[in-house]
């Protein structure tokens, strides 16, 4: 059965306001399938474009789980479930610092707008969590491209690993966890001012000065 956007919009509002019933996680299940299509074909033009380029690690993300569509749609009360951008993507984690991946991203873009797809770049900058987000469109489904450079990358993954089952870090922070999340943000604020200038430097000073920071902060 294929699911209207009026249906699947219920379900995120039935999900959002209650526990999930059996009817309701099948429902989004049948949802989470239909970016199959999406999911392969956006993968298959990132490979094709990336063949060749040196400097990157492309990893394909797994489809978003249930449980992290339903926090998400409670965490953001406006957000229509047809209108979430993430549920399928990919990441790319850049060696080079930001300009080398301002040059990834325009690459990117101009390669989804000439093959007919609906492109979107957003400069996410939220507690601390720096990166690029692209977002292509083709029909009713949305992909989305995480652009990091090697030290965004760094720094998500360590927030990840500090994080608690509420993962609580990653939108701000409990008050219990400020003074952490101040450590957090300056380690940021430090990884930006390096990568300004990662491009310049071979990547074994690059990864030195991470490590630097990240010694220098959370010492402290």
């Amino acid at each position: 059965m294929k699911l209207s956007n009026t249906q699947v919009t219920k379900l995120g509002d039935r999900l959002r306001s209650s526990d999930p019933s059996e009817d309701d996680l099948v429902m989004l299940d049948k949802f989470r399938q239909t970016f199959s299509e999406v999911d392969e074909l956006a993968y298959k033009t990132i490979q094709h474009v990336m063949t060749g380029q040196a400097g990157i690690t492309l990893t394909k993300r797994k489809r978003k789980t249930q449980q992290s569509i339903v926090d998400k749609l409670r965490r953001q009360s406006k957000l229509r479930l047809p209108q979430m951008q993430d549920i399928a993507g990919c990441r790319i984690v850049a060696e080079g610092g930001s300009s080398f991946v301002e040059k990834i991203k325009s690459v990117l873009v101009a390669a989804f707008d000439q093959a007919g797809w609906k492109t979107e770049s957003k400069d996410r900058h939220e507690y601390g969590y720096h990166a690029i987000h692209i977002i292509v469109k083709k029909g009713a489904k949305f992909y989305e491209i995480q652009l990091r450079t090697y030290a965004q990358d760094i720094w998500a993954n360590l927030v990840e690993r500090m994080s608690d089952e509420g993962n609580t870090l990653k939108y701000g922070g409990t008050e219990a966890e400020q003074p952490l999340m101040t450590k957090l943000q300056l380690l940021a604020d430090e990884f930006t001012k390096i990568d300004l200038s990662a491009g310049k430097v071979s990547l074994e000073h690059y990864q030195h000065q991470i490590e630097e920071a990240i010694r220098h902060v959370l010492s402290h």
